[in-house]
């Protein structure tokens, strides 16, 4: 274990971990934090967001004799593992809260950073950067909530890029994790700042989508989260922070140090880091092709959709359940009847519920 840990490796020469002021040993608190999320995730799903989703959309309404507090206490006692429409605006309403307050505690811990308005105060004075408690505690709490993500994938309604996303968290963890070990803190904060912003645009376009008052507004919100995510994850990730890792970092960690040394000179684990961060602006790419067939189908005149959904059938699977019942009731009461009227209308019926089970039908990404 000592040779994993052998300074060369991680740390620029002569550099001991001992003159690093980030520890290791506190990455253990991010992994205590993911399960004290996943209650306060359930606990705020289950009374702030259960409250909007009654008042503000129509989640519930199929459900006429359900009360508020019966909506809460449902969610609370095994609604956040089920599937249905209610759960996935509940999972939207949750990251769009912590991603506002990840972003606005991030601007308040950072405003007065040097880093955040030069990049390359991120590499100079390296690796001995102090790491102040708030920044301390904003790195905690961003690997925690990652963690957690992977815990709730567990129970989440499962996306069609289900797996891209899994690999976007993993490498979070990774990058976080590893910055943190080697002290990439001040990079690692530009990353969590930057990213935070767009996704607060995106999970809030979706819940305008939802609100069934303000659903005028779903245009306009998805132009605002799509100037953000251009501005910040295809211009300011790739062209400032990995720009300025690839063509400064070297020089101002190490004078005679070679990013692109093929015989891997140590040390290794910043060499690493920044071919992770190149990974994930790859998965960025990714994502803005799936962003642009919301931007088409929004300019062929519907509204912009999450086209990551498995469905975009605005109904539950009980409201679904409920309207099968529903037909199946009055095809036996027809059949009761010998006018041959009825017949014909029956057949009417059944005609115009094939039609319409069609167009609820589910679609498949």
């Amino acid at each position: 274990m000592s040779y994993f840990w052998h300074e060369p490796y991680w740390l620029p020469r002569n550099v001991t971990w001992p003159e690093v002021p980030a520890k290791f040993v506190d990455l253990l608190v991010p992994i205590y934090l993911a399960i004290p999320l996943v209650i306060i995730r359930i606990l705020w799903e289950s009374t702030i967001g259960v409250t909007y989703l009654y008042f503000r959309t129509n989640a519930y309404a199929s459900r006429k004799n359900i009360t508020l507090l019966g909506c809460m206490w449902e969610h609370m006692t095994g609604g956040f593992a089920s599937v249905s429409r209610a759960k996935k605006i509940l999972e939207c309403f949750w990251r769009f809260s912590y991603y506002t307050f990840a972003f606005l505690y991030g601007l308040y811990v950072m405003k007065n950073s040097s880093w955040l308005y030069d990049v390359k105060q991120c590499w100079i004075g390296y690796p001995f950067h102090p790491v102040p408690d708030t920044i301390w505690w904003y790195y905690m709490i961003e690997t925690g909530f990652y963690y957690s993500l992977l815990i709730g994938s567990t129970f989440d309604v499962r996306r069609s890029d289900f797996w891209q996303l899994m690999v976007h968290h993993v490498i979070t963890i990774f990058l976080l994790s590893s910055s943190w070990t080697i002290n990439f803190v001040r990079v690692g904060t530009l990353i969590l700042l930057s990213h935070d912003v767009s996704d607060v645009f995106l999970e809030g376009g979706k819940l305008v989508r939802y609100d069934a008052h303000n659903k005028n507004m779903t245009n306009f919100m998805f132009v605002l989260f799509f100037s953000s995510w251009v501005a910040t994850r295809l211009i300011y990730y790739p062209f400032i922070v990995i720009r300025s890792a690839v063509t400064e970092a070297a020089a101002l960690i190490q004078p005679d140090y070679i990013l692109w040394d093929y015989q891997l000179s140590p040390p290794y684990a910043p060499r690493l880091i920044v071919f992770a961060l190149i990974l994930l602006f790859f998965l960025h790419i990714f994502w803005t092709f799936i962003i642009l067939r919301i931007a088409y189908r929004t300019s062929t005149g519907g509204q912009a959709k999450d086209v990551r959904s498995d469905s975009d059938s605005d109904y539950d699977e009980e409201e679904m359940a409920r309207r099968e019942r529903t037909r199946l009731l009055k095809k036996k009461k027809n059949k009761v009847s010998p006018s041959t009227d009825d017949d014909d209308d029956e057949g009417e019926e059944e005609k115009n519920d094939r039609k319409a089970r069609h167009r609820r039908a589910p679609r498949k990404e």
